[in-house]
């Protein structure tokens, strides 16, 4: 990335970000879905280290399933650190 603008040596790196772009399309980042719930993102990576909140592990970066998260929002107490009962 040369002054702010991605540049690409060949057809075969662009696809490669495109496939990587393609890939992360329906996940978030162990830092924004931290933010989400209101937590720091150590916390966040300790629920998935015990695997109360499933995680996979690209390019050295934690990337959480939205779907998977916002199941786990709904039934997350960031205040108590536990997650509700639903009744």
């Amino acid at each position: 990335m040369a002054g702010g603008v991605l540049t690409f040596r060949g057809k075969a790196s662009m696809l490669l970000f495109e496939t990587t772009m393609d890939s992360l399309a329906g996940l978030i980042g162990i830092r924004e879905a931290a933010r989400r719930l209101g937590i720091h993102e150590e916390s966040l990576r300790r629920i998935v280290r015990i695997g109360t909140l499933p995680a996979r592990k690209l390019g050295g970066q934690w990337y959480i399933d939205k779907e998977q998260f916002n199941a786990f929002v709904a039934t997350y107490d960031s205040k108590t650190g536990k997650r509700r009962r639903m009744i």
